[in-house]
């Protein structure tokens, strides 16, 4: 005699745990090339970070080394708006490796929050 084939219940629960399983690890593959998307997305990542503190470095040495030739007050301007520069990279650095520079109105993490409540609707009026 042979074995009866599985129960389709014992087969959906079986796709079932394959497909959270895949989605628990977070693998995310485009089939573009056999890349792995997630890659490209760190990748871009790391050059956004990158230029985000590069760029805020050399507009603070520019500005600094403009004030001083503008003005004359050779290394202060310099090293003032240099130090400005690095401050505003790493603050620019932070907000992207937390997801802080999302758009207006929206929160990182985290659920939405509860709409305002109206205790008119419950019945108890204050009149």
């Amino acid at each position: 005699m042979s074995e009866p084939d599985e129960p389709a219940s014992l087969k959906a629960l079986g796709e079932r745990v394959e497909r959270a399983q895949r989605r628990g690890q977070g693998v995310r593959r485009a089939q573009e090339g056999g890349e792995d998307q997630s890659s490209r997305a760190g990748m871009g990542l790391g050059f956004r970070i990158g230029l985000e503190l590069v760029v805020a470095v050399f507009l603070g040495f520019a500005i600094g080394w403009a004030i001083d030739r503008w003005f004359g007050t050779k290394p202060w301007g310099l090293l003032v708006f240099l130090f400005l520069g690095i401050g505003a990279g790493m603050t620019n650095v932070y907000r992207v490796v937390k997801g802080l520079g999302m758009s207006v109105g929206y929160k990182s993490g985290g659920g939405a929050s509860a709409p305002p409540r109206d205790d008119k609707e419950d019945g108890w009026d204050e009149d």
